[in-house]
Order: C-alpha cells, then sequence, then structure tokens
C-alpha cells in the first residue's frame, strides 16, 4: 500500500510540482497537495495539517525558510521542510540549511527526493516517539507524586483520563472497575461523555461481553477493534454517529486479579499501534495498583504499596545522605540487593562521570531547602551505564529542620539511547551510514579553519559512478542500495582515519582528504579509489559493474570558500565525465577542456 501524504508545495511553479510529484509517485507516495504562491499566507496555511513542506529555490524570497520555522514553531508543528533549488543556488542553499531547512533536492537530481521523504518522515516519527514518552514520563512522575500527597483514587483517575484525552489525542478515555454483578462500572473518565451513558459493556457473558471490554478482562490482554469489526456490531451504529473509528481496552491486573480496564476510543481507525498500546499498559498497570489499595480502605497500605510498585525508583536518605529507606523499583534498576542499598549512600550507584563541583552545587541547592532536579548517569552493580531523571525534596521536621530527602529516580535510558540515534541520523546517510551533506558541510569548514591557522592544504574528491541507473532498472533498487552500501565501504578502505568520506545523495560521493594536494599523492589515492569502485559487485545471484568519474579540486589552490570549492570539483568530474567517464579530472580554471581528456584510470 502506497504512503498516503499531504504535501504543501511554497512558492513554486506548477512544472515543478509536476516534476516533483512524478518522482513522489515513482517512490510509492500517493499524495494530497496544495501550492501556495503568497508567503504571507503561510500561518493560515498551517492550521491545516501537512506532512510535508517543499520549498522553492528561495531566489525571490530569501527570508521564506525563516518564516517557515517561526509559523511552525508558533503552532508546535514538526514538519520535514525540503527546498528545491537548481545547481547554481549553492549560496542559497547554505542560507536555507542554516535556517533549518532538512535537505534540499537540486533540478539535477530530482529522484533524491523519495528517499529524502522517507529520511525525514522517519525521523519526524521518531522525535514524535520521544516527546510523547516525554509526556508519558512526565504524568507517571505526576501520577506518583499524588499518591504521595494522598489523593483519592477518584480524582487520580479522573485526572489521568483527562491528561490521557490531550496527550493521545482521543475521543473519549474511561477506567472501567469489575462488578460482582458482571457489570463493568465507570470509576473516571473525560471526553465524549453523552456516547459513554448511552452504551452498555459486561464483563460475564452475553453480546455486551463480547466487545473489546469483556474480551480484554476475560483474556487478561489488550484488545484493539475497528467500528466495522464483527465484535463492536452492539456499539457500533452509535460509535459512527459519535465519530469513533477505534477503540481501545486494556486490563488492569493486581495480584493475578483482574479488577478493571482502561478503555480509549479514537477518530482514527489506525491510532493505536504496538508502541502505543505498550505505553497505554504502563497506565493501566499504575490505575490497578490505585483502585486495589482503595478498595482495601487502607491509607497506609496505598501509600506503602503504591511505592513499591512504582515504576520510578524511590528512596529517602538522613542529611547525611545515607539510605534509610527505599522500594523495589530502585533494586530492580541498579541491580544491588536490598541489603547492599540500606544504610548505604546514593555514591553507590556512581558512574564516576560528574566532576566533584557537579555533587556540590546538588548539595548547595538542598541543605538550602530547594526542590533539585537533572539527568544523572548511574552505574548499576554489573558495571553497565544508566541515566536516570532525577528528584530530590527535601523533607522538614515539626520545628522547619530539615532532616530527610525524598528521592525520585526515573529510568530514562531508552530514550537517551533513541535521541542519540536521531542525532547521529541527523549527520548520517540512512543507507550507507556515512556522513550525510550536513556533516560534511562543518567537516570542510572545520578543515578550512585549520587550513588557514596552519596554511595548509586540503583536496575534496566528488565522485559520480558511472552505470549505476543500468544497475537500478535491471536488478532492481533493493540491489541499487546493496551497490551503494558496497561503495561506501570501498572508500572507506581506500582513505585514512582522519579523511572525510560522505554521501551526498543518489550516487554522488565525496571525500576530503587531509594535508593531501600534491600531484602524485592525488593521483596514487584516486587510482586506488576508481580501480577499487570499478571491481565486480556480487549481488545476491547477481553480477554489476559500475565505475567512477571523479573531479578533485584543491584548497586554497583553486578556491578558498567551501561552496566555491566543492562546485569546482562538481565541475571537474563532469569534465571526466564527458571525457569517458571511469577517470579523474584536475579543476584548472586556465586548462582547456580537452586536455583532460588524456587522464584515464
Amino acid at each position: 500500500m502506497a504512503t498516503q501524504l499531504r504535501i504543501l508545495f511554497v512558492c513554486m511553479s506548477p512544472t515543478e510540482v509536476e516534476v516533483l510529484s512524478r518522482v513522489l509517485r515513482k517512490g510509492g507516495y500517493e499524495f494530497k497537495s496544495e501550492l501556495m504562491d503568497q508567503p504571507q499566507q503561510l500561518p493560515d496555511m498551517l492550521n491545516e495539517r501537512f506532512d510535508l513542506l517543499m520549498v522553492d529555490s528561495l531566489a525571490l524570497h530569501p527570508e521564506l525558510i525563516e518564516t517557515i520555522f517561526k509559523s511552525m514553531r508558533q503552532k508546535d508543528l514538526d514538519i520535514p521542510v525540503l527546498v528545491y533549488s537548481s545547481a547554481s543556488d549553492e549560496g542559497v542553499i547554505v542560507t536555507a540549511m542554516k535556517a533549518g531547512a532538512h535537505d534540499f533536492i537540486t533540478s539535477q537530481n530530482p529522484q533524491r527526493l523519495a528517499s529524502a521523504v522517507k529520511r525525514e518522515l522517519a525521523a519526524v516519527k521518531q522525535r514524535n516517539t520521544i516527546r510523547k514518552e516525554e509526556q508519558i514520563d512526565a504524568l507517571q512522575q505526576e501520577i506518583d507524586g499524588l499518591m504521595l500527597a494522598g489523593w483519592d483514587v477518584a480524582p487520580i483517575a479522573r485526572h489521568i483520563c483527562e491528561q490521557a484525552m490531550t496527550l493521545c489525542e482521543l475521543k473519549l478515555a474511561w477506567i472501567g472497575g469489575k462488578q460482582a454483578d458482571g457489570s463493568v462500572g465507570v470509576v473516571a473518565a473525560a471526553g465524549d461523555m453523552d456516547y459513554l451513558n448511552k452504551i452498555e459493556v459486561r464483563w460475564d457473558q452475553g453480546p455486551y461481553a463480547q466487545g473489546p471490554v469483556g474480551i480484554a478482562m476475560n483474556k487478561r490482554k489488550a484488545v484493539l477493534v475497528k467500528v466495522d469489526d464483527p465484535s463492536f456490531a452492539p456499539w457500533r451504529e452509535l460509535a459512527i454517529q459519535h465519530g469513533i473509528g477505534s477503540a481501545l481496552a486494556v486490563p488492569m491486573v493486581v495480584r493475578d486479579e483482574i479488577i478493571g480496564v482502561l478503555c480509549m476510543y479514537t477518530v482514527c481507525s489506525d491510532a493505536f499501534d504496538a508502541a502505543n498500546i505498550k505505553r497505554y499498559a504502563k497506565f493501566a498497570d499504575k490505575l490497578a495498583i490505585t483502585l486495589m489499595l482503595t478498595q482495601e480502605h487502607q491509607q497506609f497500605r496505598l501509600l506503602s504499596v503504591a511505592i513499591n510498585n512504582a515504576t520510578q525508583a524511590i528512596f529517602i536518605t538522613k542529611q547525611d545522605g545515607k539510605i534509610v529507606w527505599f522500594n523495589h523499583a530502585l533494586s530492580v534498576i541498579s541491580g544491588y540487593s536490598a541489603q547492599e542499598i540500606m544504610d548505604s549512600t546514593p555514591h553507590l550507584f556512581s558512574s564516576g562521570s560528574y566532576e566533584p563541583v557537579f555533587w556540590e552545587d546538588m548539595w548547595r541547592d538542598i541543605l538550602q531547602g530547594k526542590l533539585w532536579n537533572g539527568d544523572v548517569l548511574n552505574r548499576r552493580k554489573d558495571g553497565s551505564l544508566y541515566s536516570v531523571l532525577q528528584s530530590i525534596t527535601p523533607l522538614y521536621d515539626e520545628a522547619g529542620d530539615i532532616t530527610h530527602f525524598l528521592c525520585l529516580q526515573q529510568d530514562v535510558s531508552e530514550k537517551k539511547e533513541l535521541e542519540q540515534k536521531i542525532a547521529y541520523l541527523a549527520y548520517h546517510d540512512m543507507l550507507t551510514g556515512l556522513p550525510n551533506r550536513t556533516l560534511f558541510n562543518d567537516r570542510m569548514n572545520q578543515a578550512i579553519t585549520q587550513a588557514k591557522r596552519d596554511q595548509g592544504q586540503f583536496s575534496l574528491l566528488f565522485i559520480d559512478l558511472d552505470g549505476f541507473k543500468e544497475v537500478n532498472d535491471t536488478l532492481g533498487h533493493g540491489a541499487g542500495d546493496q551497490l551503494l552500501q558496497m561503495v561506501a565501504e570501498r572508500l572507506r578502505s581506500c582513505v585514512r582515519e582522519g579523511d572525510t568520506v560522505a554521501r551526498l545523495g543518489g550516487d554522488e560521493f565525496i571525500v576530503l582528504l587531509r594535508d593531501v594536494s600534491s600531484s602524485v599523492g592525488l593521483t596514487n589515492i584516486t587510482q586506488k579509489i576508481i580501480e577499487r569502485i570499478a571491481e565486480k559487485y556480487e549481488l545476491g545471484e547477481d553480477l554489476a559493474y559500475v565505475t567512477a568519474s571523479v573531479g578533485i579540486s584543491r584548497y586554497p589552490r583553486d578556491a578558498q570558500l567551501a561552496e566555491r570549492l566543492l562546485s569546482c570539483a562538481d565541475e571537474a568530474m563532469y569534465i571526466a565525465k564527458h571525457a569517458g567517464k571511469n577517470r579523474y579530472a584536475l579543476w584548472d580554471s586556465s586548462a582547456p577542456e580537452e586536455e583532460y581528456s588524456d587522464w584515464q584510470i
């Protein structure tokens, strides 16, 4: 099934729109698009939901990118912004990238659009996942705090339903309790109460027990149904009237006993994926503990069991830092036994990653009665590292003196790893793992700065594969991707550790050779690269052959600005390609073009 998108083309000609539309359709995308000609229309246009913004080369509207990102920040939107540019717009493109554009597509290589869209949409999805996890973590911390503050179950449950409506974009959220007569009573709810008041659900038997709620409670598993599923027949007509597309029911289990269910309804029929269901199951676990404790009518037991079953690590220390109480989660997260933790200090979990001043500042704050919050890298008993979001609250006696500290720790290791992955993808090509254009531009600017300081030199090799299109057309894109990965490895093997190999997109690569500028050195390295690329490629049962056209520019001989240096290498590459391919050409503004024809490897 093709990916469905909504695209806004900003200040682009109908011809450009048609070219890019063909590329996207060929890449497997189906989409609806709108064309906006006037930049002042942008804030109103962004009120609609778009998955992608395509922007012109900015020659007529140089402030357009800044306007776009300002409007998106005001509306809290995260939409990929891609610039479509001609090859002569390098300066404008650099400006656009600095202003925040995610990528640019040249008119010479529009086919790169499909892969760029795929990459940026994946990045948006990952960023949304991180934001959602952060919101869920914050709500879980809040629930723990409300429990510690002595709130009753009803207001806590109602608060959770209200927050779930906002965080998960729901039509209705409600918490049901298992009743002895086979019915499911509403404990708390938020959203479309008119629909909730008109439906009946049961857990024992009959048609009203065959929906998501009854099945979830009887089979002890999360159940997701769409309104057109047969099991949803008793409620379908009313659900359609209220604009409900799907429902998710998650059982609440305490001590191996079903005590209720968490129910969520949304307009979309595909809003719940595996990751969402896992997050919502955490809600259900938290509520199950809370409801069970309230039903037992023991406030002390409520506080004790809730803390010990909390997903956060919680512990209390004396003023000198010695741990005098902690919950089970601290032992689970850290790997230390209860005997090892009791009467020790939090230094037991120290990773050794911080300077003494970090802890001195923390102790100064909490001894002054201030609440302390921060990310801390800890070390488990087995030596592995983990990240926690930690808060420390001073506790006072009746005289107003600080006697103890309450510490809450939320394990955020997975979230940190995801953030690191997204940061990596922002500067690396997803297919080959090589630096992308953004990281390469940064490396080249660093090389220029160092060369100016040391009066040094370096060279660029602009590499374009000859015959790659035929591989894609005859063997398929999967084989083409495998070939590009093999080319990347061969290029890495041809250069030193301090050099940079990057993929600019499609079948274009760039190599930055530090301290290599002599003709002999360049000839040897370029010869090695061309020979390695020309070797056969075993792609499953098929063999493929490609060659390389290489253009070379040198700093500071050919240019002193990054954009011009790259342009010189690019132009030299085209000279090599026009001279017969499988060869290289050194940029020389004074040399007639026919001189390059003899430089074949």
